[in-house]
């Protein structure tokens, strides 16, 4: 008998924030990561999911739904819950999230952040103990592919990284790991080369 008939393949979870399409560096650099994570992994299952593809912002249904009505949610709420319940799932049962992510004016995208507002939720994603907040998340790890024109990564006009930084934590994910692309307007082929072989340097440890 096949002890392993029913262990289910490692999930790797990964998220492209770019409006940006063909000429996207952050997708290019989330593709190359995801291609090296299979090549160690053949055996990894990978969900995608494109936040610049039109992701609603939460509207009243919605935050009534998810805060306030979990017992009993209306029929209304439950349709304004249905993508959200969708992000959850996808986020829950990842054991790795790969996360393209522009610096849009010195900060994360508003696709980025749209997609938090539906995956934060109360005894879902995290909880209160005591009154301290608690992440509910299991994977193991986030790696955040972070490209920009100029504003460098941890400088002071870098808002991006403490703040999506601080979100994983507190959604449980405390290995956040940051790929730096930084400063793609004054030499994008050298910084381009210096992220993937951040990324090459990361692969290895994650099956370890």
């Amino acid at each position: 008998m096949n002890n392993n008939a029913h262990i289910r393949p490692f999930e790797i979870l990964r998220l492209d924030s770019s409006s940006r399409y063909a000429d996207s560096v952050s997708r290019n650099l989330t593709d190359y990561f995801v291609a090296r994570l299979l090549k160690e992994y053949p055996e990894a299952k990978v969900t995608t999911r494109d936040l610049a593809a039109g992701l609603p912002l939460p509207a009243e249904d919605f935050v009534d739904g998810s805060l306030y009505s979990m017992e009993n949610p209306t029929p209304v709420m439950q349709t304004a819950l249905q993508l959200s319940n969708e992000l959850v799932t996808e986020l829950i049962a990842a054991d790795l999230v790969v996360l393209g992510m522009p610096l849009y004016n010195w900060t994360v995208p508003s696709t980025f952040k749209s997609y938090i507002d539906h995956v934060s939720r109360l005894n879902t994603t995290f909880e209160y103990v005591d009154g301290v907040s608690e992440g509910l998340l299991r994977a193991r790890s986030v790696y955040i592919i972070f490209t920009s024109g100029g504003t460098g990564i941890g400088s002071e006009k870098d808002f991006a990284t403490p703040y999506a930084t601080y979100l994983w934590k507190t959604l449980g994910i405390q290995n956040v790991h940051i790929i730096d692309a930084s400063g793609l307007l004054f030499n994008a082929e050298e910084r381009i080369h210096n992220a993937k072989t951040q990324i090459d340097q990361l692969v290895l440890p994650v099956f370890a």
